[in-house]
């Protein structure tokens, strides 16, 4: 049997006894779902190993995702459901579309660009128009920030590029970040479809912890099979290990980004929990994604993580009581580990307290200082050429990596482009702060605004340590869209308390 389809038997074997596993542990009411996203993760999943070309993917995916779409009901709710549920499906493979002409190539077609326009755009068109509860354009404070960070990074291209070149950036850019925020912040209507995106995406990190774990103990990198078969030479096909452990990666392309992917269902986990029926699925739950997060070895994860716990605790019940029990809790895990034989390797682990890959932390530390030097010589709007400054960061692999995702933005924007950027999440955290302080909100409605304050100060943490590459921009951005929707949902002035119907979004009465 060719290796391809050895890894889609793996992959396989493991996605349906996680859905089988769900669709039990989830109330009656949401199994329905459950089985159609089930059937919609295999196809495209199966499509993409047997395809023979990313060329016949990106044309028959689409027209797979669409049968998920036909039957009655708000589309456009379904379509971004869909898309968070199919985002981590297939590895982020990518290749040029050839050009004709004068022009060499179009743009990169993608799996998630190829799932935009099969999903995203048709729920961009779906989508009813504003209302109370739908703002348009510029109606919500983050669009200005979204809107402005989009404009700066077309504007420091503008003098170095053809307006060719600048159109394709343009395009490439709104499919990658806009898109994902106009949907994810304008489409859902109801709270429960809120939390059905959150449920599709927590379920299939669920599948890739489990994957993660298997390709840290076979040492077997399953998703490269996908770039293999379709042909296309993928920069992220790189065999890292860390203390002799494979660096699992799934789909995820590299284990720092498979590390975002399951920092954000992590703390998404934190909201999707409350709906199982019994403890011991939580439990079971939380300790594949711990799993599946310690399979990554991405250690500024592993920080973002516990930053992001301790968060959700202070903001929760009890913050006292709960946060000294997570301490006590994690000063018996290091006193075990430190004394029993066999377990020094989770110390040696640990960022600034082990000494395994401590190079790494020299390499950030080095890169740290040479781009404050250069950004204090070009603040405002970047550093033109950056990287021609930088050669002595260039490692075995002929690349310079800036795992900073701050220190690139600052390098490539400038400060006015960081303030854009941290404003994009910053502003949407502000309004569901307003949620989680309003007592005429629910409970869950508040829950869920602390749960996306704490996930989205975990991204915030993680990003000082990786890069935003391969879907980290679109996980970002769909994070933001998230936030604002909940926001708009459970805001207290546009919505009333209905004992039948919960909550009904209601005109102010002037």
């Amino acid at each position: 049997m060719p290796s391809h389809l050895k890894a889609l038997v793996i992959i396989l074997a493991v996605a349906l006894p996680v859905f089988w596993m769900a669709s039990v542990a989830w109330p009656a009411t949401v199994r329905p779902e459950i089985r159609r996203w089930r059937w919609a993760f295999l196809l495209v999943t199966i499509l993409s190993f047997v395809t023979p070309s990313i060329w016949i993917y990106a044309v028959a995916m689409p027209a797979v995702v669409a049968a998920f779409l036909a039957s009655d009901g708000d589309r456009a709710e379904r379509a971004a459901i869909l898309w968070a549920l199919l985002l981590m499906a297939v590895p982020n493979v990518g290749a040029y579309i050839p050009g004709v002409g004068s022009i060499s190539n179009f743009f990169e077609m993608t799996h998630s660009r190829a799932l935009s326009f099969a999903l995203l755009v048709p729920a961009m068109v779906m989508m009813p128009k504003k209302g109370p509860r739908r703002p348009g354009l510029l109606g919500v404070g983050t669009d200005w920030f979204v809107l402005a960070y989009f404009a700066v990074q077309i504007a420091v291209m503008a003098p170095y590029a053809s307006t060719t070149d600048l159109i394709r950036q343009a395009f490439v850019l709104s499919i990658d970040t806009l898109l994902p925020y106009w949907v994810f912040s304008r489409a859902f209507s109801r709270p429960e479809a809120l939390s059905g995106a959150m449920r599709a995406y927590v379920l299939v990190a669920l599948i890739l912890s489990v994957l993660a774990m298997f390709e840290s103990v076979r040492r077997w990198p399953l998703y490269d099979a996908v770039s293999v078969h379709w042909g296309i030479d993928w920069d992220m096909i790189v065999f890292l290990e860390r203390a002799g452990f494979l660096r699992a990666k799934a789909s995820a392309g590299h284990s720092l980004m498979l590390g975002c992917v399951l920092l954000l269902a992590w703390g998404w986990w934190g909201i999707v929990r409350t709906e199982l029926k019994s403890k011991a699925w939580v439990w079971l739950g939380t300790l594949g994604l711990i799993a599946g997060l310690a399979a990554s070895l991405a250690r500024g994860s592993w920080l973002g993580a516990a930053f992001l716990t301790v968060v959700m605790l202070a903001l929760g019940r009890a913050p006292v009581k709960h946060l000294l029990l997570l301490a006590v809790g994690g000063v018996f895990f290091l006193g075990i580990a430190a004394v029993v034989p066999g377990l020094g390797f989770v110390i040696d682990m640990l960022p600034f307290v082990g000494n395994v890959d401590s190079e790494n932390v020299e390499y950030r530390q080095r890169l740290l200082e040479i781009s404050l030097s250069l950004i204090r010589q070009s603040p405002w709007l970047g550093v033109p050429g950056y990287l021609n400054y930088m050669e002595e960061l260039r490692q075995g692999q002929g690349i310079i990596d800036i795992v900073n995702s701050y220190l690139a933005v600052a390098l490539t924007t400038g400060v006015v482009g960081v303030f854009c950027f941290v404003g994009i999440l910053g502003s949407m955290m502000i309004g569901l702060w307003s949620v989680r302080r309003n007592k005429d909100v629910p409970p869950e409605g508040r829950h869920i605004a602390t749960c996306l304050i704490a996930t989205t100060l975990g991204l915030m943490f993680t990003l000082v340590t990786t890069s935003s590459i391969v879907v980290v921009l679109q996980l970002t951005y769909m994070l933001a869209g998230l936030g604002v929707s909940c926001t708009r949902l459970y805001r207290p002035e546009r919505q009333t308390l209905h004992p039948a119907a919960g909550l009904v979004a209601v005109r102010q009465q002037q």
